[in-house]
């Protein structure tokens, strides 16, 4: 399958481009700064775009199967990258022909199901620390969902580096009550292990250890 990987610069998104190209995808890493993913590969690409910029979008996205997202942010403050990326990564996939997205959130969106005491340290320390990214982030959760795609958004509690296991959980259109962690490796495992899996189109999965 040929892919796009948004964000490929960071932890998770290099993992994603490194495991997808082991499974013998062909892979378009999309980075602001290409010398920035110290990979090199006959099957992958390294394209410089910005999310912002949607004019550098359309080219790398053409085409392609699927567009996968893990766009991140290095501080706490106010930001659009994950709302404004994805609804002008949306706008390129419609014109490039692109059907499939899957996109990374936080399971800290929602607490309700939680035990007492996890759904207080989520709710009073969490969310205060990550306030501002996870407004941003449901936003984005609305843009996807909003869209004609066949969206999936994975959401994941805190995300640790580490060699994948076999024993993560994953629940699609509901929750994991006491899931407090997941390895980056188990979420590019699942993302790439339901890339045309329709049971997951049009819905939100958490995956967590």
């Amino acid at each position: 399958m040929e892919i796009v990987v948004v964000g490929a610069a960071g932890r998770t998104g290099r993992l994603l481009v490194e495991k997808a190209l082991e499974q013998k995808h062909a892979v378009t890493a999309l980075l602001r700064d290409p010398a920035k993913l110290p990979v090199e590969h006959e099957r992958l690409t390294k394209a410089r775009g910005d999310v912002f910029d949607p004019e550098s979008l359309t080219g790398p996205l053409t085409g392609k199967a699927a567009v996968l997202v893990a766009l991140g942010v290095t501080s706490r403050t106010t930001t659009t990258v994950f709302s404004e990326g994805v609804r002008n990564l949306i706008a390129a996939a419609r014109t490039g022909g692109v059907r499939r997205l899957v996109t990374m959130s936080s399971a800290g969106l929602e607490t309700a199901h939680l035990p007492a005491m996890q759904r207080f340290v989520a709710e009073f320390v969490v969310d205060r620390v990550y306030r501002n990214i996870h407004l941003d982030l449901a936003r984005m959760e609305d843009e996807v969902e909003a869209s004609p795609l066949d969206w999936t958004i994975v959401r994941v509690p805190m995300l640790t580096d580490g060699p994948a296991t076999p024993d993560y959980r994953a629940v699609v259109g509901g929750h994991l009550p006491k899931a407090s962690r997941v390895a980056r490796a188990n979420v590019a495992d699942y993302i790439l292990a339901h890339l045309d899996d329709p049971a997951t189109y049009g819905r939100r999965v958490e995956v967590g250890n």
